[in-house]
């Protein structure tokens, strides 16, 4: 029984040393960075919302018209952007956008929560991978249609 006690105890120095060493997410130096972490962070909204209509069958719409044609490449542009900003991390994009998702945030979380913070970045640059690959597609499904 004592040996879990020293496990435990051994546990919780380990945590409390983890959270002397973290550090909060650093926040924008200057005014382009908090205007790079706006963009991108509104950029996935708009981005999710351009996928979600990918999902419900815009690109998958039949019709010569070019308006749709065109619509069809306004939308798989911005999902290029927010990609190769998520994907290539330019400037900080994703370390900004993580600290943006988490501005406010003073109390103790679960751990399953701050296991999920981990894999933020991660996350934000597969996110990043897939729109960048649903903005070529979407790009090459429309261009024919114009040409």
């Amino acid at each position: 029984m004592s040996s879990w006690l020293k496990l435990a105890r051994l546990a919780n120095q380990a945590v409390a040393a983890q959270k002397a060493l973290q550090r909060p997410p650093t926040p924008p130096a200057g005014r382009f960075e908090r205007t790079l972490a706006l963009a991108v962070h509104r950029g996935i909204v708009v981005a999710l919302v351009i996928s979600a209509s990918f999902a419900l069958g815009v690109l998958a719409l039949s019709s010569d018209a070019a308006w749709l044609a065109w619509l069809r490449i306004v939308l798989g542009l911005i999902l290029l952007a927010e990609g190769l900003l998520l994907a290539t991390d330019w400037r900080g994009a994703r370390r900004l956008t993580v600290w943006r998702m988490r501005r406010g945030e003073n109390a103790q979380l679960p751990l399953t929560h701050r296991m999920l913070r981990k894999l933020a970045g991660p996350g934000l640059q597969l996110l990043g991978i897939a729109w960048l690959g649903a903005g070529i597609l979407a790009i090459t499904v429309a261009l024919p249609s114009l040409v």
